[in-house]
This record gives C-alpha cells, structure tokens and sequence, in this order.
C-alpha cells in the first residue's frame, strides 16, 4: 500500500472518529450534560482510547501483517486525533457561532463563579474575565477545543502505541 493511500485511510478513520465525538456532542447538549461534567470527559476520554485502538490494531493487521512499531503506531494515532480534532473544532465553531452562541456568555458565568468559590474577590474575578476575554470567542474556544484535542491525542496514542507495538523480527523486511 502505497503511502498516498495510507494518509487516505488515515484521513478515513479521523473522519469518523471526528463524526463520532460531533454526535456524542450533540446527544450531551440535547440530554442537556455540560461538557465540563467528569462524566461527559470520561466517556469521551473512553471513545478516543477505544477508536485509536481499533484503528491502530486495524491498520497492524492489514497493513503490517500484524506487525507495527511503536513509532508507526504513536503516528497513526497523531494523526488519527489530528484529523478527527479539526473535524471536531470546526463543529464547535459552528455550535458556538451558530447553535448556541449564548455558549460562551454560559462559560464566563461558570468562571466567574468558580472564581468567586474558589476565594477570589469579585474585581479579582472580574479581572481575569477580562484578560481571557480575547480567547472566549468562537474562533478562540476552537483553537483552544483543537489544542487540547492534539495534546490528548499525543498523550493517548503513547499510552495505546505501549500496548499495542510488535515489532517485526525480521529485521530485512520493510518496517511498518
């Protein structure tokens, strides 16, 4: 398989990883789950280690036939959470700039009072409201949604790269 038609594949399976995390976003705004519950972090959490080790096992199977390094795996999995993140950012700058703008005037209110309970004063409260204003836009919250998508991705993929790596024997045979 060449490696224009691997990228391919990859692009593929971040697809629907990143059509799956949309759905499971638009299942938790309609039960109506806040996505900083734990709850909503850890099924989330739970879906990305399941598709990258699906997709990874996947890919060893059929492409290295049943061999994969390490590193080979740590990218698949990069890029994997990489293309599912964008499709996943694009869709939170959508929700945030056309489903549910009042979103972000949801999220200052959160981290005002979270400000406020965590023994800060209301002008102290107020004042990092206001140095984080620059970021609480649409566009801003999508880059920040993307950042922690790569950073857990990156996270993630070594974690599952760890399990699921077996490196070839055969040190003559092309490596995968």
């Amino acid at each position: 398989m060449s490696s224009k038609m691997n990228m391919n594949v990859i692009m593929n399976y971040g697809t629907i990883y990143g059509i799956v995390i949309i759905a499971m976003s638009l299942i938790f705004y309609i039960v109506g789950l806040e996505n900083d519950n734990i709850a909503v972090f850890f099924i989330n959490l739970v879906v990305t280690v399941g598709a990258l080790y699906i997709f990874m096992n996947k890919y060893k199977m059929e492409v290295g036939a049943g061999f994969i390094s390490f590193t080979t795996s740590f990218r698949l999995g990069i890029l994997l959470t990489f293309f599912g993140g964008v499709i996943s950012a694009f869709y939170n700058w959508i929700f945030l700039s056309f489903i549910d703008p009042g979103a972000i005037d949801k999220a200052k209110e959160k981290a005002y009072e979270s400000a406020i309970s965590n023994g800060r004063s209301a002008e102290q409260a107020i004042t990092e409201l206001e140095m984080a204003e620059s970021i609480m836009t649409p566009i801003g919250m999508t880059i920040i949604a993307l950042f922690v998508f790569l950073l857990l991705g990156l996270i993630i993929s070594a974690i599952v790269s760890a399990f699921i790596k077996n490196e070839n024997p055969n040190p003559f045979s092309e490596e995968v």
